[in-house]
Formats: C-alpha cells, structure tokens, sequence
C-alpha cells in the first residue's frame, strides 16, 4: 500500500496541518505533515547558547500522480550549510569592517581557520547569485550579501528562498527533481 493511503482522512488545515506549504515538485496545495528528522552539527558564536539540534518538518504532497515528500525548513537554517544566515551576516559583517578570516577564526569563533574559509567561500559564491535573484524578483538592482538577504527576505518567503538555494547551489544533490545527465551537469 502507498504511503497516501495510509494517511488519516481530514481536511486541510485540520489539526496539526496548518500552513503546510505548496508542494515544490508540482504546486499541489495539499500537503500533510509527514515526519520530522533532526539537523545536528551547526556551527555558533562561544557563549551563544549552542544549538546542538534543530528539528526539520517533513511534508507529503497528497496528489496521487506526485507523492513526493520534501522538507520546510526552520527560519535562518539553510539547506547544507552548517552556519545559520545570522551567522554568515556576522562573519560579512566582521570581514566588511577589515578584519581577516583569521582574525575571525582564531578571536572571534575560537574554530578551524578552514571552517571560517568555507564560510567566506559560500558568502562570496552566494552574493552574485542573491543580485540575480533580487533582480529577478523586484526588477531592481542591489549589492552586498547583508542588503541582499534582508531584501529578499522581505520579497520572498524563506521556504521560497531556501528551494532556490538548494536548486540553484547544489544541483547534483536535488537528485530526482534534475537528471544530471540529461542537463550536462556535473557531479558534485
């Protein structure tokens, strides 16, 4: 029996189903909690209460021809990154201020200077990519990674937001959404 079928009827929106999102494989509005996993392994600030674990919601998309299950995940947890996007925002902002990526390894995270480089790394391949988005959304154009951010955030919902960063960052990993053979991308 296919996972549909063992759901409880109910209507939408019924107890414990409220604001499911749409369904981003087919844009079906019925969607019901499915499960939820946990996401271990972020990285914090000393003296920030640390955030050993944070609980993701699972949905499943309840039109019989699609049947996908996908994730919404929590404001400020990114897909694949072990920072949340308040950190990145502390880390651009330590950098903008002119302080190095060693400086904020070794006096500010207390962390491997490779973990900070890998930060840096993703801040500076996400910014081109945040300006076309923003472009696309509004039609205006805006720099910087901290004006980005907050712009779209006002533009667009962060489930939204958080789809387009995985689809757009890692193609390879979305598995069945793309053929990776299909579209000559590369494997990651």
């Amino acid at each position: 029996m296919s996972p549909v079928n063992n759901l409880t009827n109910g209507k939408p929106g019924s107890k414990g189903n409220l604001s499911c999102p749409n369904c981003p494989y087919c844009g079906f509005g019925r969607c019901w909690k499915h499960s939820t996993y946990k996401r271990i392994g972020f990285h914090r600030l000393p003296g920030e209460q640390q955030h050993g674990t944070v609980t993701i919601q699972r949905y499943l998309c309840r039109r019989p021809s699609c049947g996908h299950t996908f994730s919404k995940l929590p404001e400020e947890v990114l897909p694949y990154c072990r920072f949340f996007l308040v950190d990145l925002l502390c880390i651009n902002d330590t950098l903008a201020e002119g302080k190095s990526a060693y400086w904020i390894a070794k006096y500010q995270w207390s962390m491997s200077l490779r973990v900070i480089l890998r930060a840096v790394s993703l801040i500076r391949r996400v910014t081109p990519w945040l300006g076309r988005l923003y472009r696309e959304a509004t039609g205006k154009v805006e720099t910087g990674f901290q004006t980005l951010t907050q712009s779209l955030r006002k533009t667009m919902s962060w489930f939204g937001l958080t789809r387009h960063w995985f689809h757009t960052l890692y193609p390879c990993r979305a598995g069945h959404i793309f053929d990776p053979h299909n579209l000559d991308i590369k494997r990651c």
